[in-house]
């Protein structure tokens, strides 16, 4: 399962997002360092599709497709050094697939700042710092040890280049993922490489701003922006209540878990069936043979063809057998590319 790690200073809000995603109640106080070792919860990617697809096929239960949300420690000025065990803290970050960044933009006097004021933008610009410095020592290494054996690699070339290129833009505090590689020219084993670098700016990075819906905030660029304070206290509103409030009719968690879903480059396909309706995840681009594969490993390796119907016409004609009738449903083989709300049955060697 794939993990996001929530990342920001102490006091960003990071813990009590983690407790609203997961139905968790870890310690989330006005103090720095509440959260020592990180706290990992499983979190549902809301589906209507999957109640529709199990009313007609009368499921005995729905299983959603789940996403891992990972609370780690807030980091501090000077962590790539050490500060506030930060290097402890990094590790704990380079474990996770994606960084949800939390940043503070509202003021009030009742919740300290580490910095003993409330700047957004500097509060960002000292995370990135902190996670590019470590990133640079990380790079400056391999390309240490890389120099000693690039003689023996045929790609031995294109990969130091790849190295010194990211070490450019860390050393001008960019990110890694701004370095980007063209698919089609590069060779598949350079990227490979550049995947075990584990590099933490290299990870898919969303930004976002806690703020306060009635109160002062700050200009910060953000991809998008939550009053958690206010969602933990209508945690359990009804819409009209959410409505009254000022927000949003639907919680803006769900946004949350669907945005760090898309940003992972993450689709399902549907299974359905009366023993269960089913959202299985894959990534975007994935053949039919290895989305089986998520289902079981025989699956990839045993596959014959799939059948598949897509979501709306299946339920417009009422099921599988109607849509077949009517000609909607279409048989596939190994190179067939999946489809987001694809409801599949696959065929596989017994």
């Amino acid at each position: 399962m794939l993990s996001i790690g929530l990342v920001g200073l102490p006091n960003a809000g990071k813990s009590t997002l983690f407790n609203l995603l997961t139905k968790r109640s870890i310690p989330a106080e006005n103090f720095p360092f509440t959260t020592i070792e990180p706290n990992d919860g499983t979190v549902e990617v809301k589906d209507p599709r999957l109640q529709v697809l199990s009313d007609l096929s009368k499921s005995n239960k729905i299983i959603p497709a789940m996403i891992e949300f990972r609370d780690i420690a807030g980091l501090i000025k000077g962590a790539s050094e050490g500060a506030g065990l930060g290097n402890k803290f990094l590790s704990h970050i380079r474990e996770c697939d994606m960084i949800l960044m939390i940043i503070r933009t509202f003021e009030h006097d009742n919740i300290i700042h580490v910095e003993n004021r409330v700047n957004p933008n500097e509060d960002y610009e000292i995370l990135m710092m902190e996670l590019t410095m470590a990133d640079l020592k990380s790079i400056e290494g391999a390309i240490f040890r890389f120099k000693k054996e690039m003689a023996k690699d045929k790609l031995g070339g294109a990969k130091l280049e790849l190295l010194e290129e990211i070490q450019t833009k860390l050393s001008n505090i960019e990110p890694a993922n701004s370095y980007i590689l063209d698919p089609i020219t590069t060779d598949k084993d350079v990227i490979k490489f550049r995947s075990t670098l584990n590099l933490l700016t290299d990870k898919p990075i969303l930004k976002l701003a806690n703020i306060i819906t009635d109160g002062k905030n700050l200009e910060f660029k953000s991809d998008f922006s939550l009053d958690i304070g206010m969602e933990k206290d209508l945690d359990d509103a009804t819409i009209e209540e959410r409505v009254e409030f000022g927000l949003p009719p639907e919680p803006g968690l769900d946004k949350i878990i669907h945005q760090c879903f898309k940003t992972l480059n993450l689709e399902t396909y549907l299974t359905t069936g009366q023993v269960e309706t089913r959202a299985w995840t894959y990534t975007k681009g994935s053949t039919a043979p290895v989305a089986a594969g998520k289902i079981h490993t025989d699956f990839e390796k045993k596959f014959i063809k799939a059948e598949i119907i897509k979501y709306d016409d299946y339920v417009k004609l009422g099921g599988s057998k109607q849509a077949s009738e009517n000609g909607k449903l279409s048989i596939v083989g190994k190179e067939y590319i999946m489809q987001d709300g694809d409801v599949v049955e696959f065929v596989i060697n017994q």
